[in-house]
C-alpha cells in the first residue's frame, strides 16, 4: 500500500525523508507531491533529485487537468508549458489535480502533510481514505500548531479570507475540515491534545550520512526574510546585521541568502555592509551535512535552520542565534518571535547560545 507526501518548501522534505526512514517505508511505495512555490521549488526539486528517495514524485502544477494519469508523465514539452502557464498554475486548480490524484490512488496507508494549515494539504487529507495523518515539521509551526490544537483555538480569520474560503467550500468543493487526530513527527518537545500522537524527529537518517567533509574557519549567518515579512525595516535589518558584523570583526563572514530575501536585499547587504552573499542549492541542512564545507560557527537571527542543525550536528557545530531589537514591531508579530527566542532559551548548552548583546 503506497503513502503519499504532500510539501510546500526544502525544509518539509528534508523532514519527509526522515519520517520515511522512521516508517521504514520502501521507495516504490512512496509518492512525493511538490506544491512548493516558484521561490521554493528550484531547490525542492534540487534536493528530491539528488537523495532519490521516492518512487514517484508529481509536481503539482504539472498534472493535466482534464485527461491522463497523473502517474503516467507524457515528455511533452508543448503540454508542460500549458500546464506551467500562469493561467493553470493558479490555486484555483489544485483541488481539480489533487482530486485526480486521488482518484488514481485508491485507499493509501499514510499522508504526510508539510504545513498542516494549509488548506488544500487538509483537502487532500480529507477525500483520500488512509490510516493516519502525519504533520511534518515546519519550523515554530509546529509548536503553534499543537498549542492551537490542545487548547482549541480558532483562527481569527478576516472578513475577506472568510468571504474566499466560504466561495472555495461552496464552488469547488474544497473540503477544510481539521482531522481529529494528527500524528506530530517533530524535533519539538510539544504538549499534544489528547487525540493527538507525538512521534519525536532525531534527524538519524541524515546524521547517519554526514559527510567528514572539510572544515572552514568562518561564519556562516542565515538570512531571513525579515523586512520582506515586515516584521522590521531594510534600515533595521541593516543596522542589526552591521552589528553582527563588528560582533565578528576577527572571523569572515559569509551571508547565507534565504530564498525568499529581495535580489535588491541582498545587494545592499553585499554593497553596503562589505559581506559575501551566497545562495546554496541545497537547505543550508543538507549542504552542511553532505556537500560542505562546514563552517565554525553557524549563526542566525531566527531561522528554524538552528533547530534542525542543533539537532543535526550536535557538538560537531557551535550556532548562535542573535535577538532582533523588537520596539519597533507590531504586538502580535512581536510575542511570536519572542516564543522562539523563548524556545532557543530553553536549549542553550554548551555549542548552541543566544546572544543579546552585541
Amino acid at each position: 500500500m503506497k503513502s503519499v507526501f504532500l510539501i510546500k518548501t526544502p525544509l518539509q522534505l528534508l523532514n519527509a525523508v526522515e519520517a520515511k526512514s522512521h516508517f521504514n517505508l520502501k521507495s516504490d511505495d512512496c509518492v512525493l507531491i511538490i506544491m512548493g512555490d516558484r521561490k521554493s521549488q528550484p531547490q525542492i526539486l534540487n534536493l528530491a533529485n539528488v537523495m532519490n528517495e521516492w518512487g514517484c514524485v508529481i509536481v503539482l502544477n504539472n498534472i493535466n487537468i482534464f485527461f491522463g494519469n497523473p502517474f503516467e508523465f507524457v515528455d511533452s514539452s508543448f503540454f508542460k508549458k500549458i500546464w506551467q502557464s500562469r493561467i493553470f498554475s493558479r490555486s484555483f486548480f489544485n483541488v481539480y489535480r489533487l482530486n485526480k490524484i486521488s482518484r488514481h490512488l485508491g485507499e493509501v496507508e499514510y499522508v504526510f502533510i508539510g504545513y498542516a494549515r494549509y488548506i488544500y494539504m487538509k483537502h487532500f487529507v480529507n477525500i483520500v481514505k488512509h490510516k493516519k495523518t502525519i504533520v511534518l515539521d515546519d519550523g515554530h509551526a509546529t509548536i503553534e500548531l499543537a498549542k492551537e490544537r490542545r487548547k482549541k483555538l480558532v483562527a481569527n480569520i478576516k472578513f475577506k479570507k472568510k468571504l474566499k474560503l466560504l466561495a472555495k467550500r461552496y464552488f469547488q468543493g474544497i473540503k477544510d475540515q481539521d482531522k481529529e487526530s494528527l500524528c506530530f513527527f517533530t524535533i519539538y518537545d510539544v504538549l499534544l491534545d489528547v487525540n493527538d500522537q507525538l512521534i519525536k524527529n532525531n534527524f538519524s537518517h541524515i546524521r547517519s550520512s554526514i559527510s567528514e567533509i572539510g572544515l572552514k574557519s568562518e561564519v556562516y549567518f542565515l538570512g531571513s526574510p525579515i523586512s520582506e515579512s515586515g516584521i522590521m525595516s531594510q534600515d533595521d535589518y541593516i543596522e542589526h546585521l552591521a552589528r553582527v558584523r563588528d560582533y565578528y570583526k576577527d572571523s569572515k563572514l559569509t551571508y547565507i541568502a534565504h530564498r525568499r530575501e529581495s535580489p535588491d536585499s541582498l545587494k545592499r547587504i553585499e554593497q553596503d555592509l562589505n559581506i559575501n552573499v551566497v545562495l546554496f542549492e541545497y537547505p543550508i541542512e543538507y549542504q552542511l551535512a553532505i556537500i560542505g564545507p562546514r563552517p565554525r560557527i553557524l549563526a542566525s537571527f531566527i531561522s528554524s535552520a538552528l533547530d534542525s542543525c542543533r539537532m543535526i550536528f550536535g557538538n560537531k557545530l557551535s550556532i548562535t542565534s542573535f535577538r532582533l531589537d523588537l520596539e519597533n514591531c507590531v504586538i502580535r508579530e512581536r510575542e511570536e518571535i519572542e516564543s522562539i527566542y523563548d524556545s532557543y532559551e530553553s536549549s542553550v548548552n554548551e555549542t548552541f547560545s543566544v546572544e543579546s548583546v552585541y
